[in-house]
């Protein structure tokens, strides 16, 4: 089983998540013409993690098992009428051990945006740091792969 994790949502909460780790969430649907948008029909993912899925009547999947693998997802991304957008379907996908390079960015670029004296902090917003350099992909999110300990997807329960 994939599940989506939003790169915005896990910098947020400082959601740290490793290869390994035994997770046991509630799952909501997927952005499928987003995850679309940017991995094509490369991969099918039907759920996504999202500490904001409760505020909305949808349907829910519990699952627990463990982190088998995370893989990082980045894409170039062009200027348009909407602003900045990632280029269909050109994500990479990239092994990574764990979920701290949302919110350690976050966290430096913070302190580089810091002035002395200044009573507010500016920061950058990760979606548009690539405007400067056509060849830079930016983090939009994680696909962990769930596996039980029998091998399997997890257990899963329907809500």
């Amino acid at each position: 089983m994939h599940v989506w994790l939003t790169d915005w949502q896990v910098a947020e909460d400082h959601l740290l998540i490793r290869v390994g780790d035994t997770i046991d969430w509630t799952l909501y649907p997927a952005d499928r013409s987003w995850v679309s948008r940017l991995l094509g029909d490369r991969l099918v993912i039907d759920w996504q993690f999202d500490t904001y899925g409760d505020a909305v009547d949808q349907p829910a999947l519990r699952v627990s098992g463990e982190v088998a693998e995370l893989r990082s997802v980045r894409c170039r991304q062009i200027q348009t009428d909407d602003g900045f957008v990632p280029v269909i379907g050109e994500a990479t996908l990239q092994p990574v051990a764990d979920t701290s390079g949302s919110w350690m960015r976050l966290a430096r670029q913070e302190e580089s945006a810091a002035v002395p004296g200044a009573e507010t902090i500016t920061c950058k917003f990760p979606y548009t740091s690539s405007g400067d350099s056509v060849e830079a992909e930016d983090l939009y999110g994680y696909v962990l792969s769930l596996a039980g300990s029998d091998g399997d997807c997890g257990s899963a329960e329907a809500r």
